[in-house]
């Protein structure tokens, strides 16, 4: 499908200078606050439970080495430059796979987001007002481009939260900054020279996906440096001849979907978060599984084999080739195999970090080897699940679960946010200081600069 030249790309710049904190309902704001609340807990927790973590952390210091900067890494005591804070608060977010994710685009659009604004608010006496209206900026640039998209980018091997997420943090970021016109289109002009992310990880679950988001933040930062100083970008990089949507997306013919709805249908609202760290694919397996478990008081010895159907996204990513996803050897294996999830859920009536301990318990294994996935091709990129146990004594129980707990139909609550929070931050901070981070997210717009929030987010 043809377009004219930077027809979609200057429709959604003018969008991202233009937006202002007045025209955003409260609701979008409330919302925009929990998901920054989630990000920085997901990301303390990927600080402290991820065995990538501290890889990545003596890496980026070894390339900083040299460098001055000022900007936080969240949960340590470094100060590093902008694109190196930023990679490394990004990466921590993603490494649990317990960050937000926005269903129609496939993509976790917080992470990379909020690293981009927060490198970029440190020492610019951003308001809390201004960040806020930067991310909202983020999660419709990068929401509305993915529903165009949808499940494309994933069929042709690469990961849109960070191909596609590099275009919302740009704007975002130029958003924040007080970017022209130009220099926001030279900025996005350069990200799609640095749009990457290969799902080949996928084969021997790898830390690639992890180092994905962290990528793009700091990417994203260099355009928008880049640009700051009059460097030519691309045109027309979403719907080029050679652009986004016909090199990473199988040339989408919904790409004006990118402008539906634009600053009415805020995209911020249609994100869910995740109660559980794995991918999202899985999350309404466990929920079925753990229902039905809690529900009949059901030890996994009463179990003879699940059955799972599910969508095309969802069964390429957790589901299929049955002969590897059955026996995952490390985290992320376990976080891609909706095998393990439903029988850790069965083994432990719930799911968790701490299920990743258990990758070789016996039942766990036994259950692997009994459940099957079938593919259910009209469900799509669906987060559906239709999960069937045959016990024991002959009998069996059946779920469906359309929407998975988190989704905006089936929303966590506040409390279990907060306590999600919490829980993660705590261990990486302690509870005085987690108490005070929530406090003030919770009145982020009424924060005059936004280094007094910052200030708290170090070791």
């Amino acid at each position: 499908m043809s377009y004219k030249k930077n027809e979609i790309t200057n429709s959604l710049i003018d969008y991202a200078l233009n937006l202002k904190y007045e025209d955003i309902p409260p609701a979008v704001i409330e919302r925009t606050k929990q998901m920054f609340l989630d990000y920085l807990g997901v990301a303390y927790g990927g600080l402290v439970a991820a065995e990538s973590s501290e890889p990545i952390i003596q890496g980026v210091l070894d390339l900083s080495r040299g460098s001055t900067g000022d900007c936080t890494v969240l949960g340590r005591s470094e100060k590093l430059p902008a694109q190196y804070a930023s990679l490394l608060n990004a990466t921590f977010a993603h490494s649990m796979d317990f960050d937000d994710t926005h269903r129609d685009a496939v993509i976790h659009i917080g992470t990379p987001l909020f690293s981009t604004l927060l490198a970029l608010a440190h020492g610019t006496e951003i308001s809390g007002r201004d960040f806020l209206t930067a991310a909202v900026v983020g999660y419709d640039v990068t929401g509305k481009i993915g529903k165009a998209h949808g499940g494309q980018v994933h069929a042709r091997g690469f990961h849109p939260t960070a191909t596609t997420g590099i275009f919302g943090c740009t704007a975002a970021g130029a958003r924040l900054l007080g970017y022209t016109k130009e220099q926001t289109a030279n900025a996005l002009g350069l990200n799609i020279s640095q749009a990457s992310g290969s799902t080949q990880f996928l084969e021997n679950g790898s830390w690639n996906k992890r180092f994905h988001t962290g990528w793009a933040a700091h990417n994203s930062i260099v355009s928008l440096i880049m640009a700051r100083h009059d460097y030519l970008g691309s045109s027309s990089p979403l719907e080029g001849s050679q652009g986004y949507f016909e090199l990473y997306a199988n040339g989408s013919n919904e790409a004006d979907r990118s402008l539906d709805k634009l600053g009415t249908d805020f995209e911020v609202m249609n994100t869910a978060v995740k109660p559980y760290p794995c991918c999202r694919y899985s999350h309404a397996t466990i929920d079925a599984v753990t229902d039905m478990v809690v529900a009949e008081n059901l030890a996994t010895t009463d179990i003879k084999s699940i059955g799972i159907t599910m969508g095309s996204t969802g069964y390429g990513l957790v589901g299929s080739p049955a002969e590897m996803k059955r026996k995952p050897t490390n985290v992320v294996e376990g976080q891609f195999s909706v095998y393990f999830a439903a029988a850790a859920s069965a083994r432990s009536a719930a799911y968790s970090w701490s299920d990743y301990e258990k990758m070789h318990d016996s039942e766990i294994q036994r259950l692997m080897e009994e459940t099957t996935v079938n593919l259910e091709e009209s469900w799509g990129a669906g987060m559906e699940s239709d999960v069937e146990i045959l016990l024991t004594d002959g009998r069996k129980l059946q779920r469906r679960v359309e929407y998975p707990k988190g989704e905006p139909e089936n929303p966590m609550s506040w409390k279990e946010m907060t306590g999600k929070f919490s829980e993660w931050a705590g261990i990486a901070l302690g509870l005085e200081k987690t108490d005070v981070i929530a406090s003030q997210v919770t009145e982020l717009e009424s924060i005059v600069n936004m280094d007094d929030l910052i200030s708290s987010l170090s070791k």
